[in-house]
């Protein structure tokens, strides 16, 4: 797919052309036999909500474009929100999104509005379109950071992980000391979060989760009462220059964020760790090099062109040497180095190809590093 096919194939609002949805895509096929009328809800909120904020061109490629979408919105399984979120808040964590053709073309089969013959071509441009669609709720604007779109995906996406157990991100839960009272706070916990709140101990100290993206926010919060965890808190935090201010910690995990700050504002935000831990209190840091890894190769333009569409524009340009320079600055803030754990791996995956199979080799530098305020 060229990006000129998607070219003005949506318009924002939709005053001189087609609304979004038609009796075909308001049918909602795909959804009538759904074991999760949590998702099935939300969907057709969703749809019927942006019907007022988007739609296609009054000409003929716009109507053909219409029809089309529809066909697709008719036959959708309730899980098309987790892709739809995945695409337009995560991409960064979860580069790989496809649409669930098997699916799609068995509620198709079902509903016998269309021959199986026609599948093929029907489904390429389903792609093309489901495409667009997620651009334009990225870019146009502010459909992202509207609060029904936030709630509808972000509600979808904590009812499908309460029921699936599917998290996108599995991490070990690590030990804290027994004696440790005071909170611990993860830093823009991404979708991790999930994870993290699901197995978090009644026992352990009070958790404090963090991100300043309202989707991870209020999806983690309702994620929070559907499993009725007491001793899990969710904030709004913006670390981008230091920290908020707040009460001290116990802990403060920093998984996968400071690659994300330049070299100046890391250093801020270690003095505001430093300034947040009580003397004795830990800072956990876990991160890699692998984003300069990738930018190097989609330097490349052939190379570029196998990666997975729209993923190299999520990643960010980080320092020559980031990993030794994370742990020269840990020291630099005043932190006592407890652990150091680095490594350099080598890779060859399609976890960010178009194509399966189509490995790409990936070298880069993980570090995990521990330290503690003292007096």
């Amino acid at each position: 797919m060229t990006d000129s096919e998607e070219d003005g194939i949506f318009i924002t609002p939709p005053v001189q052309g087609l609304p979004l949805l038609d009796e075909t895509g308001r049918g909602f096929w795909g959804l009538q036999r759904s074991s999760s009328p949590e998702l099935a809800d939300r969907v057709r909120s969703l749809f019927e909500y942006l019907n007022g904020a988007m739609g296609f061109p009054d000409t003929a490629r716009g109507r053909e474009d219409r029809e089309c979408f529809n066909l697709l919105v008719r036959s959708v399984y309730p899980e098309i929100l987790i892709d739809l979120a995945d695409r337009i808040y995560v991409q960064h964590e979860r580069p790989a999104v496809f649409l669930h053709f098997d699916h799609i073309n068995l509620n198709l089969r079902r509903d016998n509005s269309q021959r199986p013959a026609l599948f093929a071509s029907l489904n390429r441009r389903m792609e093309v379109l489901f495409d667009a669609f997620t651009d334009a709720l990225r870019t146009c604007g502010n459909l992202a950071g509207d609060a029904e779109v936030v709630r509808c995906l972000s509600e979808g996406y904590s009812h499908y992980l309460f029921r699936t157990k599917n998290f996108p991100w599995e991490e070990p839960l690590q030990n804290f000391p027994p004696e440790m009272s005071l909170p611990v706070l993860d830093v823009a916990t991404g979708l991790s979060g999930f994870n993290l709140l699901h197995d978090w101990p009644a026992l352990y100290p009070r958790l404090i989760l963090t991100d300043n993206m309202p989707f991870i926010v209020r999806g983690l919060a309702h994620f929070k009462n559907l499993l009725g965890r007491e001793n899990v808190e969710v904030r709004y935090g913006d670390f981008s220059n230091g920290g908020p201010a707040g009460e001290k910690v116990g802990c403060l995990r920093v998984q996968k964020f400071l690659h994300h700050l330049k070299r100046p504002e890391r250093q801020r935000f270690l003095q505001w760790a430093l300034g947040i831990l009580e003397p004795g209190g830990q800072l956990r840091v876990l991160d890699t090099d692998l984003e300069l890894s990738i930018l190097h190769l989609a330097g490349d333009p052939q190379v570029r062109s196998r990666l997975i569409r729209g993923y190299p524009e999520t990643l960010v340009e980080i320092e020559n040497e980031f990993c030794g320079n994370v742990v020269k600055d840990i020291q630099a803030a005043g932190f006592r180095l407890t652990h150091l754990d680095f490594h350099e791996y080598l890779d060859e995956t399609d976890a960010y190809s178009r194509n399966p199979r189509d490995n790409l080799p990936l070298k880069f530098i993980g570090i995990e590093v521990e330290g503690m305020r003292e007096s």
